[in-house]
């Protein structure tokens, strides 16, 4: 079972954010898309993701935020992206890229992997 990650943003994360943030981390990765564009995942050389990230939506409720994301601290209305990310140093590298375009874009990026 992957860890699981949550990116919170005001604004629309954009495909070529997250790319970018890829770059900055690991150069040789890769991006491929699943499921006609649905999830998109970012590849090491062996095609094995790193990080697998499920088209943002947009949740007006900040209520149904706070329940679904104890942890979140959302003050408004959001966009809401969820991600996964194996166990062991390959999800290392997806966990650093998520947290990159996190701080990127300003947005809150929380990790549900028992830490």
């Amino acid at each position: 079972m992957p860890r699981d990650v949550l990116i919170l943003s005001t604004r629309e994360p954009e495909l070529a954010a997250f790319v970018d943030a890829g770059a900055g981390i690991a150069p040789d990765l890769r991006v491929r898309t699943l499921e006609n564009g649905a999830v998109t995942e970012i590849v090491d050389r062996r095609g094995s993701a790193v990080l697998s990230v499920q088209g943002p939506e947009f949740v007006e409720n900040v209520a149904e935020v706070a329940r679904l994301a104890p942890r979140a601290s959302a003050d408004g209305p959001l966009w809401w992206t969820e991600a996964w990310a194996p166990w062991g140093a390959d999800g290392d590298v997806g966990i650093a890229i998520a947290r990159a375009f996190a701080a990127a874009v300003g947005a809150q990026v929380i990790v549900e992997d028992g830490s």
